[in-house]
């Protein structure tokens, strides 16, 4: 019964869709993020937990750099979205315990928006997973590895929510700068070597780019 109501649900959505004229807009920036420092809990197997209030850098321009895409189906001042930015969080305070607890190849964030266009501005919000690829020394125990380009150890480890602003810039035609700030806060259950860790990223991110719309907006 739940599935056949969810599948009415996405065919209505598309009928509604193809019944009103519709724009695309595609958007790519870089930035800069501040992380909140937050608690971080760590249970490895056969030891005490572990529980400090940790403090991250995310160094957002030393490869791979931090980026921000989103794709925007816009039905007059109104849009839902999908984003994907890719964050990364490294334990600026390490304890002779924690030696490294980073997750570098990405805290990458996926979500789906809702945007409202007023006055100019953007307003979203948004509801999404991280996809995570964590490396960590536990008490001299390893897990993953960040100077393997192969190491393929990603994980869905939790949800994550957005706040966001923009006003976008016009340059003529289809083509536009998009200055954004946005929030977002995550929690992860990350994988560790014989346990696992409860993660809580608050983060402020300023971030600029460039959109396009693939149809010509009407002039307002």
């Amino acid at each position: 019964m739940a599935k056949s109501i969810f599948i009415v649900f996405i065919f209505s959505l598309l009928y509604a869709a193809s019944q009103a004229q519709a724009r695309w807009t595609f958007e790519l920036h870089g930035g800069e993020v501040y992380n909140v420092p937050m608690p971080l809990q760590i249970k490895q197997q056969g030891y005490p937990e572990i529980k400090l209030t940790a403090r991250y850098h995310s160094e957002s321009f030393v490869l791979p750099v931090y980026w921000d895409w989103r794709f925007s189906r816009w039905q007059n001042n109104k849009s839902w979205e999908f984003e994907a930015i890719h964050h990364k969080l490294y334990l600026d305070n390490t304890t002779p315990e924690v030696q490294k607890f980073n997750i570098s190849h990405g805290f990458n964030i996926l979500m789906v928006n809702r945007g409202i266009e007023k006055n100019t501005f953007r307003y979203r919000a948004g509801v999404g997973v991280v996809l995570a690829h964590p490396e960590s020394i536990i008490r001299g125990k390893e897990f993953g590895n960040s100077t393997d380009n192969m190491d393929m150890g990603y994980y869905l480890t939790g949800p994550v929510f957005n706040l966001a602003i923009s006003r976008p810039i016009r340059l003529g035609g289809r083509f536009y700068i998009n200055p954004e700030a946005k929030t977002t806060f995550a929690y992860s259950y990350i994988k560790i070597s014989e346990g696992h860790a409860n993660v809580y990223n608050l983060a402020f991110h300023l971030i600029l780019g460039f959109g396009v719309d693939f149809i010509q907006p009407k002039e307002k």
